[in-house]
């Protein structure tokens, strides 16, 4: 990872998520700002106004969330994504295993790995590889 100040969004509706991601991100850096969202579609107010030094380096996203799930956020992302010079890689992060949600994520282009909760290191290498 560089020293260099990275933003990394959380979109997830699970608060204790949102802790242990923290966590486990602080240790590896402290050049990391995790920015937690506890659903999509505040994630995607942000990202539409936000402007370059302030977009994130990566987005965690869970698959299942209330209201608007992942893949809701995948489609209104692309919206977004078209008026932005680079795409943000994502990373879908959920407690699901089933097969047809990582062929799913295979045919996503803006999804760059799928990682399964719960999070441990192996995982975590998954999530440093991005940032």
């Amino acid at each position: 990872m560089e020293d260099m100040n990275k933003i990394v969004y959380v979109v997830d509706d699970d608060e204790i998520f949102h802790f242990i991601i923290k966590k486990m991100l602080g240790h590896q850096s402290n050049h990391l700002v995790v920015t937690s969202f506890l659903c999509a579609e505040e994630a995607l107010e942000q990202l539409s106004s936000a402007t370059q030094p302030t977009l994130p380096s990566l987005i965690i996203l869970d698959m299942n969330m209330q209201r608007m799930n992942g893949w809701d956020f995948i489609e209104a992302y692309r919206g977004l994504k078209t008026s932005r010079e680079n795409a943000i890689p994502i990373i879908m992060c959920s407690s699901s295993v089933d097969v047809r949600d990582m062929q799913k994520v295979q045919h996503t282009p803006e999804l760059m790995a799928y990682i399964t909760k719960p999070l441990d290191k192996n995982k975590l290498k998954v999530i440093e590889e991005y940032l």
